[in-house]
């Protein structure tokens, strides 16, 4: 992730926002969910990881399924750029365990199309979903930098269309969709009553994004470390501590996919997040498990837009 990266954490102030009493009053409603919490990374193939993640001599081939063995979820950026076909997602569930959950990112022929978005197209992305199975977490739409609050209809035009039986968050990034450290108030209305969950952007150099709206009992943590360093500890150890509270008072899922300025110190960082959690004793964190192979269905199914 380049968006808000910075080079040092020389100056910086980093402390969360508060949780404002709309975000309370959301997790009062008795949501009574599994608080499960899953962490990850963007990618699930990078050569920084070989003799680590990887044995020296593991193939590409063989990447995710080493990757399912550390990481029990991935932000998988791939379908931003080019939607895989269902046979090459059955080809991947093969090589993760049953409690493994995919994040996919819309394709940005449609986050960035809004306005004009082929249908065709969602259908292709929805037929994508259908084939994660029970190996789908939440998929996310990441809004482009320069798509303000003056696009909202657009975005509700688009929402209308996604097919409600994938959970789907939204990624905003423009400063004109906050007040303070919330969404607007009318976002987080229609965010709610569509229910669609949230992304939440915690990078250094780009503080007018960072949000404190729940408004869906799943949600998506984005989280850019400066580098590997105790100041990057007491970031995590911060938000670990709010995640659990909200994983306690009924968030049902919380993803969390960890992105570093070098991908080396990502299974690092990882690893203290599910240390961390462990310590304090938290049964929610989903840890991986070894996986096994099982046979899938080859039926495709037809989606129907705006149900």
């Amino acid at each position: 992730m380049h968006f808000g990266r910075v080079q040092s954490d020389k100056g910086l102030e980093l402390s969360l926002p508060p949780v404002g009493a709309r975000t309370t009053g959301f997790l009062k409603l008795g949501h009574n969910g599994r608080g499960l919490i899953y962490c990850g990374a963007p990618v699930w193939s990078s050569p920084d990881w070989q003799g680590t993640i990887y044995p020296s001599k593991a193939r590409p081939s063989e990447y995710l399924r080493y990757y399912a063995q550390h990481f029990s979820m991935i932000e998988f950026n791939g379908s931003f750029y080019r939607i895989p076909t269902p046979e090459q997602v059955r080809v991947w569930k093969h090589d993760v365990g049953p409690e493994f959950r995919f994040c996919p990112k819309v394709s940005k022929d449609l986050s960035h199309q809004l306005a004009t978005f082929d249908k065709d197209l969602l259908r292709t992305f929805a037929r994508m979903l259908d084939a994660m199975g029970d190996n789908l977490g939440l998929s996310f739409m990441q809004l482009p930098e320069w798509y303000g609050v003056e696009q909202f209809p657009h975005l509700e035009a688009f929402v209308a269309q996604w097919p409600k039986e994938f959970p789907l968050a939204i990624e905003f990034r423009h400063p004109s969709w906050f007040q303070g450290a919330m969404l607007l108030d009318p976002v987080i209305n229609f965010l709610y009553r569509s229910k669609l969950a949230t992304v939440i952007t915690d990078t250094p150099g780009q503080r007018d994004v960072i949000h404190m709206s729940l408004t869906y009992p799943s949600v998506l943590l984005r989280f850019m470390g400066v580098f590997p360093s105790k100041f990057d500890q007491q970031r995590l150890k911060a938000w670990l501590d709010r995640l659990e509270d909200w994983a306690r008072a009924g968030m049902d899922t919380i993803y969390i996919a960890a992105h570093q300025e070098k991908n080396a110190s990502i299974p690092q960082t990882v690893d203290f997040m599910q240390r961390y959690l462990l310590e304090k004793k938290f049964e929610g964190i989903v840890r991986p498990e070894v996986p096994e192979l099982f046979e899938e269905d080859d039926e495709e199914t037809e989606f129907t837009l705006g149900r």
